[in-house]
């Protein structure tokens, strides 16, 4: 599915900065014109990602901006689907994790793993493995804090 959106390119103080018309809160910067307009690419296909992930549509995008604060418009356009998105099978990420496949789909449930199922198959993304392996948590229950007198 392709993506494509106008956005505002204008000079900072020290970086490039780029924000998106119609997608409230997607804007970024770089150091440079390219790295700006790559920054801005790779937000846009997080966001599509997002949106697909959640099963939800982005703003639609409309054309013919008037450029504000000394800026130029840029047109950025990304491809962007579920197949495109950096993933594992189910099985893979229980493996990742060292848990159970049975713990992965509880952890797909509770929200702590993002995925979806296609088919038979289940998908877990390769990012929420990654953060849940830089942020372990220990197994069973916290334990109580007994109050000190």
């Amino acid at each position: 599915m392709q993506f494509t959106y106008e956005f505002e390119l204008r000079r900072g103080e020290n970086q490039w900065i780029i924000e998106a018309f119609d997608l409230p809160g997607c804007i970024t910067q770089g150091e440079d014109v390219s790295d700006a307009c790559n920054s801005a690419a790779d937000l846009l296909r997080e966001m599509a990602w997002e949106a697909l992930l959640k099963g939800e549509d982005l703003a639609d995008s409309t054309f013919g901006h008037e450029p504000s604060d000394r800026g130029v418009l840029v047109v950025v356009s990304v491809e962007a689907t579920l197949d495109s998105l950096p993933k594992v099978s189910a099985s893979e990420a229980a493996r990742m994790l060292n848990v159970g496949r049975s713990r992965i789909t509880a952890m797909l449930a509770a929200g702590l793993l993002d995925g979806w199922r296609d088919g038979r198959n289940t998908w877990v993304t390769l990012d929420s493995v990654t953060a849940r392996k830089e942020d372990p948590r220990m197994a069973g229950r916290p334990r109580k804090m007994l109050a000190q007198s």
